[in-house]
């Protein structure tokens, strides 16, 4: 296993998540509504349409995971890691990373400090979920210290390894 380009992939990898899901969020935040805590989903005017949340479902499959899934799986053949466990571990690590990088830049610089008025879903305003405590509590600690880790990164390591096995053997 290559570290050095398991995390550099990982960082790749992170960017690409982050920019892109920055983006969306930044043009238009209802189409993240899903990613919002439950708090300020049940608050709004307007929850979030049918469309609303079909949209979020394609793009964070196809859009999000599944190009990280393919670039992570083919840089980590074209490294030479060989076998599931070390394909998995990886796997795991490069997921690991891009959750690191998600609380960090999405959930704690850009929403909370830079941009954190762009990310308001309109009929929202003032709604105490937005602080930086609740934001924290409520939604992006049990994210990235619970799902991502022990739900998200190994499903995607998984994945991502038998992946790697496929492309091996073509």
């Amino acid at each position: 296993m290559n570290w050095t380009r398991t995390i550099l992939d990982g960082i790749a990898m992170a960017a690409y998540f982050n920019l892109f899901a920055a983006a969306v969020a930044l043009y238009r935040p209802r189409l993240m509504f899903p990613c919002y805590p439950p708090a300020i989903i049940k608050a709004a005017k307007d929850p979030p349409t049918k469309a609303e949340n079909r949209f979020y479902r394609l793009w964070i499959c196809f859009g999000e995971w599944l190009p990280l899934l393919l670039y992570g799986a083919v840089s980590t053949v074209e490294g030479g890691t060989t076998g599931f466990w070390r394909l998995a571990l990886t796997g795991y690590i490069q997921w690991m990373v891009v959750n690191v990088c998600d609380l960090l830049f999405l959930d704690f610089w850009l929403i909370q400090k830079k941009a954190k008025r762009r990310f308001i879903i309109s009929g929202t305003e003032g709604h105490p979920g937005y602080g930086f405590k609740a934001w924290m509590k409520e939604y992006a600690l049990p994210e990235h210290l619970l799902q991502w880790p022990l739900l998200l990164c190994p499903l995607m390591a998984a994945a991502q390894a038998g992946l790697c096995l496929l492309l091996q053997k073509i």
